[in-house]
């Protein structure tokens, strides 16, 4: 039997330091004609996606199975496998998937649950499994109570749908070890890596300087030379890859050897490690090249979409707010951006910003509004969630990740 293809995605976990330690997968049929398959046939979709998947994160995976995938033992060729099963909490009422369940924690593998238990108690056996809370469906008082409780039976609370900064710092007053959900902005308790954001600041506006895909000039030269935090992680973004074992030896050299256009291509690299350096973020940096490379593969298939260059400036603008810890709006006034770039950090009214809606929905699996937001601007979902994967690949191998 042929299967239909699914659209999947990534949701970074992360711990109460604000590191990301797993991703949970999300996941949705390609097409309409297969909103209606049923979850089991969803689940072994996706259990085909694991080992590919599990290598491109490097991180542990939370991955969805249903009872009746979990009971076929379609999970024990993944013994091996860095993921964690997550199963409605409820299948635990169900003798069969219990025993099942028992038999699979036997060899190795590892559970989380879904859902706060309202039957059976649990087994002893699971004591230590992450248990899956929703922001959205409860309310603070409840959220609270809840995880104290699942503390002291020796769980780990992950609550995910926090998707703004007031739930998650509710959140972390409850004393949740895990939780998911948007990016948001840098908290105030994290160190600011000044030097860094400057850089970061003034590649963005170097760059944006350039987004029409004129050739860098003069004025290119003499701001990688002058800026000195920028020098050293261009020269080492430059690295051995570009002229051998020992790599350009300044920027000078960089410039005259490899070129202007070269250089530039390799800033796009760099301004995401700086983003991600003025944040104390790790991830961001990653997240900020793959979508600069995912808006700017996705711009291929779009009417109306700017140059290549605009539209990977773009992809690294969408987690400026993130970075920098200011609004969008400031950030686009303080950057001088030109227009088209502009409106992707405010209004997205033309096809970029429709476009940076897009990189949204997909990054954080809001399957409806991707499915909405492709049909406006003419492109499959499925094209944007290939595009979303090989960015993922590129980035990794850019970043030396």
């Amino acid at each position: 039997m042929i299967l239909d293809p699914i659209l999947t995605t990534l949701i970074p976990v992360r711990d109460r330091r604000e590191r990301v330690v797993a991703y949970s997968v999300s996941s949705c049929p390609a097409y309409d004609r297969a909103r209606a398959l049923d979850p089991d046939s969803e689940s072994r979709h996706t259990l085909e996606n694991v080992g590919s998947l599990t290598r491109m994160a490097g991180k542990q995976l939370i991955v969805p199975v249903t009872p009746t995938v979990l009971r076929e033992g379609a999970l024990t060729r993944f013994a091996s496998t860095d993921a964690v099963w997550l199963l409605a909490t409820d299948a635990l009422d169900d003798a069969s998937t219990r025993r099942a369940v028992e038999r699979l924690l036997g060899m190795g593998l590892h559970f989380a649950l879904q859902g706060f238990p309202e039957g059976a108690p649990l087994p002893s056996s699971i004591t230590g499994a992450t248990l899956v809370l929703d922001a959205q469906r409860l309310s603070a008082t409840l959220l609270s109570s809840r995880v104290h409780v699942l503390l002291d039976a020796g769980l780990r609370p992950l609550v995910r749908n926090v998707d703004d900064r007031a739930t998650r710092l509710r959140v972390l007053a409850t004393g949740a070890p895990l939780l998911s959900g948007r990016l948001l902005a840098r908290g105030a308790t994290t160190p600011v890596n000044t030097a860094a954001e400057v850089s970061a600041i003034r590649a963005l506006k170097t760059l944006a300087g350039f987004a029409d895909g004129r050739p860098p000039d003069a004025s290119f030269d003499t701001y990688v030379h002058e800026d000195a935090y920028l020098g050293a992680s261009l020269l080492k973004a430059l690295g051995s890859a570009s002229l051998g074992v020992r790599g350009p030896r300044s920027v000078a050299h960089a410039l005259n050897v490899l070129g202007r256009d070269a250089v530039m291509e390799r800033l796009l690299a760099v301004t995401a490690h700086l983003l991600a350096d003025a944040a104390h973020d790790p991830e961001l940096g990653l997240v900020a090249l793959r979508r600069a490379r995912l808006v700017e593969r996705l711009g291929a298939a779009v009417d109306g979409a700017p140059h290549p260059r605009a539209r990977a400036i773009a992809g690294l603008l969408s987690v400026a707010e993130f970075a920098l810890g200011a609004p969008s709006a400031q950030l686009a006034e303080r950057l001088e951006l030109p227009p088209v770039l502009a409106d992707t950090m405010t209004d997205r009214a033309t096809p970029l910003g429709r476009l940076i809606d897009v990189v949204d929905a997909m990054e954080y699996g809001w399957w409806t509004d991707l499915r909405s937001r492709c049909n406006q601007l003419g492109v499959a979902p499925l094209v944007v969630s290939e595009a979303w994967l090989a960015a993922w690949r590129a980035a990794k191998e850019e970043l030396g990740n």
